[in-house]
């Protein structure tokens, strides 16, 4: 373990200001690691998992990037003309950023949902990029009807629970029951706004992209998430197509988000055992 430094670091893409955090530890970097945040979410992470995995690995010798996606958090631009395409092109500049910064070589990209998506696409198009961590990565190159069923039926089943419970009377007693994030949830069958994707992310080739990154991947899911079946299918086979090891990891009785906090440092856990193997190198402080 060493010391670490943070601070604040502002950068552009096509012309938007991007506001991220920097961690950066006292000898020089092993490697630099930059956070891809979902689709609703800022540089955080779901429950601030990604100031808690960065700040780890800071401590052993990573420099890592946090950083907020035009239109989400502090960065410019605006939400409704996000895409996964300007994610892509943010997380290319959020990368030569850490590469400048850091004065690291060698990089690594860790998603989380639909980041893992964001990691995917830049993956062959990151010099320096050797490796991958995503977390719930959701299917790219392939067909996403089994896991978008599978997601409804979750969103289905979690709403007639709640039928049940004694809260969900009071707060209907009260008038406190927000009926259009229940109608929005049940009408995109649990998707965020945006995750059905714009005309310039179906143009990209996500298949190509995906089989041509060479490094390892690391993927990560919930044991309890509806969509982990569809999702590790689909990606043991395009591993396979790709010629390289599938390398998953299960957090049994974990839900998407991994929102516990044995479920949450055990995947900090794997993740950063998974990335010393990956990155070796050791310094002395």
């Amino acid at each position: 373990m060493t010391r670490m430094t943070e601070r604040h670091l502002v950068f552009e893409s096509a012309g938007e200001r991007l506001v991220g955090v920097v961690h950066q530890p006292a000898g020089p970097p092993r490697a630099g690691l930059v956070f891809l945040h979902g689709w609703p979410g800022y540089r955080i992470g779901t429950h601030r998992m990604a100031v808690a995995a960065a700040r780890q690995a800071g401590a052993q010798g990573f420099a890592c990037l946090r950083f907020d996606f035009r239109g989400r958090g502090d960065s410019g631009g605006e939400t409704s003309t996000a895409t996964l395409s300007t994610m892509i092109d943010d997380a290319l500049r959020a990368a030569d950023m850490l590469r400048r910064e850091a004065s690291v070589e060698v990089l690594a990209y860790i998603g989380d949902c639909s980041g893992c998506e964001v990691a995917i696409g830049a993956g062959d198009r990151t010099p320096g990029l050797q490796a991958m961590v995503l977390w719930s990565a959701p299917i790219v190159g392939g067909s996403r009807a089994a896991a978008d069923t599978a997601k409804r039926r979750g969103v289905l089943s979690a709403y007639a629970r709640k039928m049940f419970s004694p809260s969900t009377w009071r707060k209907l007693a009260r008038g406190a029951v927000r009926w259009d994030m229940v109608r929005r949830a049940l009408s995109r069958g649990g998707k965020g706004a945006g995750e059905e994707g714009a005309p310039s992310d179906a143009a990209i080739d996500w298949r190509a992209r995906f089989l041509s990154f060479g490094g390892p991947r690391l993927f990560i899911y919930g044991g309890a998430d509806p969509v982990t079946p569809a999702c590790i299918e689909a990606y043991r086979r395009l591993c396979a197509d790709a010629s390289c090891e599938f390398e998953l990891y299960v957090v049994e009785g974990a839900n998407h988000a991994f929102y516990s906090a044995d479920w949450e440092t055990e995947v900090i856990t794997v993740t950063l055992r998974w990335l010393d193997r990956c990155f070796p190198t050791r310094w002395e402080t």
